[in-house]
């Protein structure tokens, strides 16, 4: 099956012209020509369309907060577009903190949820002045001073999880995330008690969910137990933060997620819980990363060579250490010829990279034209965990990342030389001589 329906999507920013991949109004092949390759190429409109969609179909039902999860993505040029759109920041680590606040969000729009964290991070976190997620309650006890912030959230374990085909399930019996009801109902009574005036509650217990029906399921197993902690603690929620988890179809055989349905779904559930436990009516939020980002980009490579053997193997100049996700999940990522679209797929390939690991496949038995040396593949929905989680592994320098808007290109992360690859390398005099 072609995985040309990925130019059909609803709002899309890849479009075929003449034959020719573009995003926006860019030549992909253009912009490798430029910039070189590998090369992650996003658009800035399909993130703020993104954004858009996602935002409205909550907010036009209640007051609703949105978080991005920065580790999905964290180019400063990523962020920036967001914070224009009103988004605040979900923090998984003290780095990204950093990076949000360069990126312009204050503090009062950085949630800070780590998990495991040393005294370090969570006095880093502490002086940032940024709301923290505690995942534990003894967390409390790192506190420099045994100073509690103004606002406190807990993580919570609902102990119900879903996850796509990567398996990514964050709660249950088995997850390290998240606190269990009765921990962090003693977290809370001990932050109350040490002069915390204000509350959130928070679970994420999977990602790229495409079951419908998961989403106000798990809304509702939260808010239940928020209802019980509120009445124990003798305290209310000024925020519920519901999570993530939104996915997006990867493959032809998935269904786009109807996230105006969703939505409705998930806050008819919030508001029969608030009613139910007689709370005072908290912020709805959630902290997409995946929804807001994966389709807006595409990894160009080029082809290098072609080899028949036992099967026909096309080798790019991008692998595993350019986008993970196939090799750690057997992820699969829709792939096209980005300058012979159109043309009959005529052959069936495994499309490989150069790192020396026999899982460097970034795309198994696809059907392709007879590619040659030079084409350009493209690799959708890789906007979100693809330079992320990129590395020097095999000392291949990292890709270049450009954002379009328009007819406009721009390098937002310059493309990584071999001198990167001993940035900080430090050789003890004696083994220079």
């Amino acid at each position: 099956m072609s995985d040309s329906w990925v130019l059909d999507v609803p709002g899309g920013c890849f479009s075929n012209r003449g034959g020719v991949l573009h995003v926006d109004d860019v030549s992909v092949p253009d912009l490798v020509g430029r910039f070189g390759s590998p090369l992650y190429v996003m658009s800035e409109n399909r993130i703020r369309h993104n954004f858009k969609r996602l935002h409205g179909a909550f907010s036009r039902l209640t007051p609703f907060r949105l978080y991005y999860a920065v580790k999905a993505n964290t180019n400063l040029a990523v962020l920036g577009v967001l914070r224009q759109e009103g988004a605040f920041a979900d923090c998984s680590c003290p780095a990204e903190i950093y990076e949000a606040s360069l990126a312009g969000f204050g503090p009062e729009k950085i949630l800070y949820t780590g998990n495991y964290n040393s005294t370090e991070e969570v006095r880093y976190a502490q002086a940032a002045g940024v709301t923290i997620n505690f995942d534990d309650a003894a967390l409390l006890g790192k506190l420099e001073g045994g100073r509690v912030p103004e606002t406190v959230c807990f993580r919570i374990n609902p102990g119900m999880a879903k996850g796509g085909k990567e398996g990514l399930i964050f709660a249950g019996p088995d997850a390290k995330f998240g606190s269990p009801e009765e921990v962090a109902a003693r977290g809370y009574a001990e932050a109350k008690k040490l002069g915390a005036k204000r509350f959130g509650i928070h679970m994420m217990t999977g990602s790229n969910v495409l079951d419908p029906k998961y989403f106000p399921a798990a809304t509702s197993a939260l808010m239940d137990i928020a209802g019980r902690i509120s009445k124990k603690v003798g305290m209310e929620f000024e925020f519920v933060n519901v999570g993530g988890g939104f996915g997006v179809p990867y493959s032809p055989k998935e269904r786009e997620l109807p996230i105006e349905g969703v939505a409705s779904s998930v806050v008819e559930a919030f508001r029969q819980k608030v009613e139910q436990y007689g709370m005072s009516r908290p912020l709805l939020a959630a902290e997409p990363g995946r929804f807001l980002v994966a389709d807006s980009a595409v990894l160009a490579s080029t082809v290098c060579h072609v080899k028949s053997s036992s099967k026909t193997f096309v080798g790019v100049d991008a692998g595993m250490n350019t986008l993970l996700r196939p090799a750690l999940y057997n992820a699969y990522h829709p792939v096209l010829v980005a300058n012979r679209l159109g043309e009959r797929d005529d052959q069936v390939a495994n499309i490989c990279g150069q790192v020396c690991e026999n899982t460097d496949v970034l795309a198994r038995d696809r059907g392709l034209p007879r590619v040659k040396e030079g084409d350009i593949i493209a690799i959708f929905n890789a906007g979100a965990y693809g330079f992320a989680m990129s590395s020097q592994y095999n000392n291949r320098p990292r890709a270049a990342e450009v954002l379009v808007n328009g007819s406009d290109a721009q390098v937002i992360r310059r493309r990584e030389g071999f001198s990167d690859l001993v940035q900080g390398v430090s050789v003890p005099a004696r083994l220079l001589t």
